[in-house]
């Protein structure tokens, strides 16, 4: 995920008052350990929430 997206991520946190702990993955087997074929991904609290494309904003508040 490039740093663009990955500010829109800390932007909407910002903006809802969350905080939150971002970090750029680039490992493949780390990437591959959570099944994420596509990227970019977006994982939460261990759980993998998005693969492939760029995630909109209403996915993004909807994951905070």
């Amino acid at each position: 995920m490039n740093a663009e997206k990955m500010k829109l991520i800390e932007d909407m946190a910002k903006e809802k008052g969350v905080e939150i702990g971002l970090e750029k993955v680039e490992d493949i087997q780390e990437i591959m350990a959570y099944g994420v074929m596509s990227t970019p991904g977006v994982v939460v609290d261990g759980k993998v929430v998005h693969a492939g494309g760029v995630p909109g904003r209403d996915k993004i508040a909807g994951w905070l």
